[in-house]
Order: C-alpha cells, then structure tokens, then sequence
C-alpha cells in the first residue's frame, strides 16, 4: 500500500526524531557520531546543490564553513557545558515547537506573506506565532532548571523563531537560485536533511553565544 505524503511525513518524523534525541541523551561517542553523519550529509547535499549553480567553488567553501560553525556550537553546547544535555534538548525543542506554532499559526490567521518571493507559504502571522510558541517553551524551561536571567529568557525567546526563520530563509533563496525544490532525497516525505535543519543551523550558534554571554 502507498503511503501518503502526510503519513510519509509522520513515518520519518517518529524515525529520526527518537534517533537524534537519544543520541543527545548518551553523549559522548554516541553524540559525536551522530551529529559527524550529519555533518557528511549536509555537506553533500550542499555541494550536489552548488554544483548546479554558477559559482561552484566558492559556494561549496561559503556551505562547509557555515556548517563547521553550527555543528561545532551542537558539539560545544552538549559536550563542553555543564548542562550540555539539557540546553542541547532545550535547543532542539524550541525549533520544533517554534517551526510547528509558526506552522498552525499561519494556517489559521493567513494574511500578508512574510517574503513571498522566497518562501510563499510563510506569513507574518506565522511568524508572530512562533515567537509565542518559543517564548512559552524558553520561558518554561528556564523555570524548570533556569539557564537564563528572566529578561534575557524573555528575549530569546523571541528572538529564537525570528533566527531560525533567517536559516530557513537563506536556504530557501539557494534552493531558488540553483532551482532546486529540495536539498536532497535522503528522508521520506521531508527531502534531505538540510531541509529538516536548517532552522537549526543557525539557531544553534546564536543560542550558544547567548548561553556563553548571558547565561547563568
């Protein structure tokens, strides 16, 4: 029987998300093993992307760069800090539940789009509720083990979605300008994984920064 795109979605988001998380939970070699992969992977999708473009070289250099600096802010925030395993946890989190407010928030009020000329389907109403989304989740578990001063939680945590919608912006304009629909063919229903990722990206290096700087 032919899955549907929805329940192909849903197969590879209860696949991978158990995977990455546990690997988040064990640390260590686990940890560094998963996150290595995903390193590999994303940058081939990259550079199978850039070689559709004009620029192959420079492109591909300007790709692998941006993906040292965010997975070694994943390897940083697990392994090097005290509560690593929960800030890590905290980071992932806040990008699903950010992405997923963002979602159901601009299904539901629509109105103007965001950047249509990129991402259509974005709306300022989305991105509004997202904002609310992060900033409960950071606000609550800040509360539960707090990592932040209340009013630096309550910054990130509107300022999470509105970076991980930068990532998620930047990588659609390539996917355009090499004239891609996605990076990659690797996850059912999702694409490759820098599809999945990148919100994650970029909202990694930022809420390091942030925890190294202002964290408590």
């Amino acid at each position: 029987m032919k899955l549907s795109s929805l329940n192909l979605r849903l197969l590879s988001g209860f696949t991978l998300g158990p995977l990455f998380g546990l690997s988040i939970i064990y640390g260590g070699f686990v940890f560094q093993a998963v996150v290595a992969i995903a390193f590999g992977l994303s940058v081939k999708e990259w550079i199978n992307m850039a070689r559709k473009g004009k620029r192959v070289i420079r492109d591909s250099i300007m790709g692998i760069v941006y993906f040292l600096i965010a997975y070694a802010a994943f390897f940083k925030l697990r392994l090097d800090l005290e509560e690593g395993m929960y800030l890590t946890v905290v980071l992932f989190l806040v990008v699903i539940i950010g992405d997923i407010s963002a979602y159901f928030s601009g299904k539901f009020f629509k109105g103007p789009k965001l950047l249509p000329s990129v991402s259509p389907n974005k709306t300022w109403a989305g991105l509004f509720g997202g904002m609310v989304g992060s900033l409960i989740f950071i606000l609550i578990a800040n509360m539960y083990k707090p990592f932040f001063p209340f009013e630096v939680a309550v910054i990130v945590g509107l300022t999470f979605i509105i970076v991980g919608q930068m990532g998620d912006l930047m990588m659609s304009m390539y996917k355009r300008r090499v004239g891609v629909k996605d990076t990659g063919t690797l996850i059912p229903g999702h694409g490759g994984i820098l599809d999945r990722i990148d919100s994650l990206l970029l909202a990694a290096p930022f809420f390091l920064i942030m925890i190294t700087e202002f964290g408590v």
